[in-house]
């Protein structure tokens, strides 16, 4: 019997239909792979992205961390040094003798050792002699820290004499030996001296080491200080 030509043109229809449907899904398929490729790459990417934010997130937050912590210790440092100013560390009390010898005639200088004209003068003269580091001098340049060793460097100005001798003019002692035409001195004239008298004295302490007494003292202040939290500092001096 033959086939229903009906029959078999929807037959016909159905395969083209079938053929369609496969070429659709075919296309859909490859469409859904590349967008799954691209997407599966990107989300590579994003994981890669994402691992490197997470490993230079806590580094770079550790670095900025440690480099505020850095300056503001630093900055502690530096304020706790300036805060002390002036210090003296050092302080010498001294005697300076100064001699005086004239010819004088009524009060008036004559120039001339005539008899009975000379007179002969000494002023003992006592005072103290101060001498420290001026520590407002310091800069954050002249601190190095490391907090992982908790140890510092510290470079202080050299030492020098705070404010100037200070004379105690109540303790004068005046010695004179006077011709028959002179009057005795008083202590006026040791007045008169007191200039002469405070380079002498700062001549003489300078010269009994004063000054490296103060900065061997001024490092064993700062060191100590500075050890009740636990940092090893080392104190240098500027030449």
């Amino acid at each position: 019997m033959a086939k229903d030509p009906r029959m078999t043109e929807i037959e016909r229809l159905l395969e083209e239909m079938k053929e369609q449907g496969d070429t659709k899904e075919s296309g859909f398929w490859k469409y859904a792979k590349l967008m799954m490729s691209v997407f599966r790459n990107s989300f590579l990417v994003l994981i890669v992205v994402l691992l490197l934010l997470l490993v230079a997130l806590p580094l770079g937050t550790f670095w900025m961390i440690k480099g505020s912590t850095f300056t503001e210790s630093k900055g502690a440092f530096l304020e706790q040094i300036q805060d002390l100013n002036e210090l003296s560390t050092a302080e010498a009390f001294s005697k300076v003798i100064i001699e005086r010898e004239d010819n004088s005639l009524f009060g008036q200088e004559i120039g001339l050792d005539l008899p009975g004209t000379k007179r002969q003068l000494l002023v003992v003269i006592p005072g103290s002699v101060r001498a420290g580091i001026d520590f407002s001098k310091v800069s954050e340049d002249d601190i190095v820290l490391d907090e992982d060793a908790q140890t510092a460097t510290l470079t202080l100005p050299p030492a020098e004499f705070l404010g100037g001798p200070e004379l105690f003019m109540d303790q004068v002692e005046v010695y004179s030996y006077e011709g028959l035409f002179r009057s005795g001195a008083d202590i006026s004239e040791a007045y008169e001296l007191a200039e002469e008298a405070k380079k002498l004295m700062l001549q003489e302490t300078e010269g009994q080491g004063v000054l490296q007494t103060a900065e061997d003292n001024a490092a064993r202040s700062v060191q100590e200080m500075f050890g009740l939290v636990n940092y090893d500092v080392t104190v240098e001096f500027e030449e």
